[in-house]
């Protein structure tokens, strides 16, 4: 390639939104050619500072607003939808599973961009089905349903089938981000705080440690390969052991209730004092739900830079506002939180070859930064592709990158040998670069640099095929 056709490689990258590095042909040749087989390109793209629209993290759409949700202006964008159901609503009778409630919340949040994240509960309005009940299992009325007896052998029998079901059929879904390890206790959330006036009862009738355990496991067994978190309260250090992440259900709680307790303080900060706990991030997702609503924080004047410093120590992933509206005087300290929370994949630097042979290997070497302050806890690969000047794409390779182990900080590296296509024809093709959904189908994540593509894939090289 001619000098002049090395200015407009250049200038086409420019375009691109990359700082290029390019070594050109030697020798000051004229001649049209393809790039030299022998030079390398080196393109650093340029990094953007917007707020990511990106799944398995952000603000969650809770019951996606309780048939009213907030203006868009009044609450940011959510890519993950919560849902929480009672037993009851999930087998009204035995062995019925009622799939087709759920299948319907993943349609709606399929069509707003959103994947879901679930809680089953044994108690809370319907709760335990009745007809469970009826076979022996004893209960006692409390201030939010009914409190059965976890510990009945036909409570846990029927527990167990409720979790399989519902594990083989949503435990390797796509449209599943995470689940709630939530059956036990009020609300789903491993205590007797609903037991106002029959606390001894509520305490005799939750599960003892075996059965604790027990129910923990049933979630790791049928649904392997899904994100879990679980509340402190329950079996926590040992689920984070297993992989788990954690929540908190009242996240932002520095004198809520109490001048004299708080959640922040004396709930959350002694838990993760324990190193499994501590450190659960790295392989499980951590998930906090606002103690009351937003709004109420900035009516009573809460410190809101201390609750979302604590939230970045954390390695915050997902917060459930409520699906309440956000003050509109703390939009931009929250959008600078939304930057940082979960994961933020930057590329650095990409390096390949300027030009390659059809039906010949070519390395592709890449550097990327994690700016957020969380991994990601799905299997998504990371790939690269060919596209021609009229948008066909002729070749696409998936990295053997995990990028689960991509923790918060600089430097991730990677380096594939990949092969051309031999049918690839000779020209100069545009080289994009994705984070996949698990099928490998199509691109999920938006990266912090310039360059995207309406299919969420990056122009940022150019590379010659001779």
């Amino acid at each position: 390639m001619s000098r002049e056709g090395w200015k407009q490689v250049l200038l086409i990258m420019m375009g691109l939104g990359v700082a290029a590095c390019v070594s050109p042909p030697g020798g000051g040749s004229d001649r049209t050619e393809a790039p030299s087989l022998g030079k390398l390109v080196t393109v650093q793209p340029r990094e953007i500072d917007d707020v990511l629209d990106n799944p398995g993290m952000g603000f969650a759409d809770f019951h996606f607003g309780f048939g009213h949700p907030p203006k868009a202006d009044e609450y940011p964008h959510t890519t993950v939808a919560y849902f929480r159901w009672p037993w009851a609503e999930l087998e009204p009778a035995e062995g019925q599973y009622n799939f087709a409630l759920v299948d319907g919340i993943i349609a709606q949040a399929k069509a707003k961009g959103e994947t879901l994240a679930i809680r089953i509960v044994s108690e809370y309005k319907t709760g335990t089905p009745q007809w469970l009940l009826d076979k022996g299992v004893r209960s006692i009325k409390e201030t939010d349903g009914i409190f059965p007896d976890y510990n009945n052998p036909i409570f846990l029998d029927y527990h167990e089938r409720l979790i399989r079901a519902f594990g083989e059929r949503y435990g390797r879904s796509l449209d599943i981000d995470h689940v709630d390890i939530g059956s036990v206790g009020c609300w789903g959330e491993w205590n007797t705080a609903c037991c106002e006036g029959v606390e001894a009862q509520c305490k005799a009738y939750f599960p003892i440690e075996a059965n604790q355990l027990a129910i923990t496991d049933w979630y790791f067994k049928y649904f392997a390969g899904t994100p879990l978190v679980m509340l402190h309260g329950g079996q926590l250090k040992y689920a984070t052991t297993r992989g788990a992440g954690w929540r908190g259900d009242c996240f932002g709680d520095y004198g809520y209730f109490s001048p004299d307790w708080n959640h922040m303080e004396h709930a959350y900060a002694p838990v993760l004092e324990e190193p499994a706990i501590a450190d659960a991030w790295k392989r499980g997702p951590v998930q906090m739900e606002v103690c009351g609503y937003i709004h109420e924080w900035y009516e009573r004047g809460f410190d809101l830079d201390r609750i979302l410093e604590k939230g970045l120590e954390w390695h915050v992933s997902v917060l459930n506002a409520k699906s309440k509206p956000v003050p509109a005087a703390w939009r931009p300290r929250f959008n600078e939180f939304l930057k940082k929370i979960g994961y933020r994949f930057v590329l650095r630097e990409l390096t390949h070859p300027a030009a390659s042979r059809a039906g010949e290997s070519l390395v592709i070497q890449s550097r990327w930064d994690n700016k957020g302050v969380a991994p990601i806890y799905h299997a998504w690969p990371l790939a690269y592709r060919l596209r021609s000047g009229t948008d066909h794409v002729v070749a696409q390779w998936i990295s053997a990158a995990d990028l689960k182990q991509w923790l918060p900080g600089p430097s991730h590296q990677t380096e594939e040998r990949v092969v051309v296509p031999a049918s690839v024809p000779a020209g100069l093709y545009t080289l994009d670069v994705a984070i996949l959904a698990e099928d490998a189908r199509s691109a999920i994540v938006e990266l912090g640099i310039e360059g995207k593509r309406a299919d969420r894939w990056y122009a940022v090289s150019r590379l010659g095929i001779r």
